[in-house]
């Protein structure tokens, strides 16, 4: 009852994966990405341009290999898009060692995609948590609570989503984030790429290639003063530079753009503001339609 409850939902954890599962999404282009894509490519502002329904798929905190395991969810429920607008991050295609909001898995912890993902991840759920009813809740009692009202017609009651078609922009101001990120690594940060990711991105843009589903690969806009601290991320530029001869895909590569040289825009070195997300969602649009042809 809770996890049908649940699945109602159209509070913040759910209401993207209620889509997803409830097979609501069915979208033209889809945008796939970590946080990176989720607080910064707007479907309004896309769909507007671009004539076509976009939906963002962004997942906040994790790397490819979710996203990767997501898109296929994704396809297990929706029909496939024609269309992906992916974005790419230097730290994306490392491994996570642990799951990341765990809580937003809980309803759908039977998948044995989402399963495989976290196996061997710090925090992954076990066998006690699959197969033991509400186990899994017994340190979530208002979630519990939620999914018993929602089971019984009350999901209106937790209707708290302010995202649009899984994007949200965020209202920060800059904080702290980049001061604590040089201190942290004052020579720089040097990212490790999993050969298994790897392995995933490459059987992602062949399958995508194989079905005709046009990829491009975007590099979001970063604050210029963090980039000489990312010590490989020229290895990430010639991985999309090779996916694009290998996979007849796109690559947007943003580094350089003007926003990223005015603070106003972000509010940490890695994430735009409201303001910014809603300007790169107007140039990438434009910038991707003759690429949609």
């Amino acid at each position: 009852m809770v996890d049908a409850g649940l699945r109602k939902s159209r509070n913040t954890y759910f209401a993207n994966w209620n889509d997803l599962y409830n097979s609501k999404i069915n979208a033209d282009l889809l945008i796939m990405g970590s946080s990176r894509a989720e607080f910064h490519i707007s479907p309004k502002i896309l769909d507007s341009l671009l004539s076509l329904g976009s939906y963002n798929l962004g997942l906040s905190a994790w790397h490819f290999d979710m996203q990767y395991a997501r898109f296929r969810m994704y396809l297990q429920h929706n029909s496939k898009p024609k269309f992906i607008v992916h974005n790419v991050d230097i730290y994306g295609f490392s491994k996570r060692t642990n799951v990341a909001d765990s809580p937003q898995f809980l309803p759908y912890i039977k998948d044995t995609i989402l399963q495989n993902v976290m196996h061997n991840h710090k925090g992954e759920f076990d066998i006690y948590q699959q197969n033991i009813p509400l186990f899994k809740y017994k340190n979530q009692q208002k979630m519990a609570f939620e999914g018993f009202l929602g089971f019984m017609g009350f999901s209106n009651l937790y209707d708290t989503t302010l995202k649009y078609k899984g994007y949200y922009g965020n209202n920060f101001v800059w904080n702290k984030d980049f001061e604590n990120f040089k201190k942290r690594y004052p020579n720089g940060a040097k990212y490790r790429f999993d050969k298994e990711v790897i392995r995933q991105f490459d059987e992602y843009l062949s399958f995508c290639k194989k079905e005709n589903i046009k990829v491009i690969l975007v590099y979001a806009p970063e604050y210029f003063e963090v980039q000489p601290y990312y010590k490989n991320k020229s290895d990430l530029i010639s991985l999309c530079r090779e996916s694009v001869r290998k996979y007849d895909c796109q690559f947007l590569d943003y580094s350089k753009n003007s926003l990223c040289y005015s603070q106003n825009y972000f509010y940490n070195s890695q994430h735009l503001n409201k303001e910014g997300a809603e300007l790169f969602s107007l140039d990438l649009g434009k910038k991707i339609k003759p690429l949609l042809k």
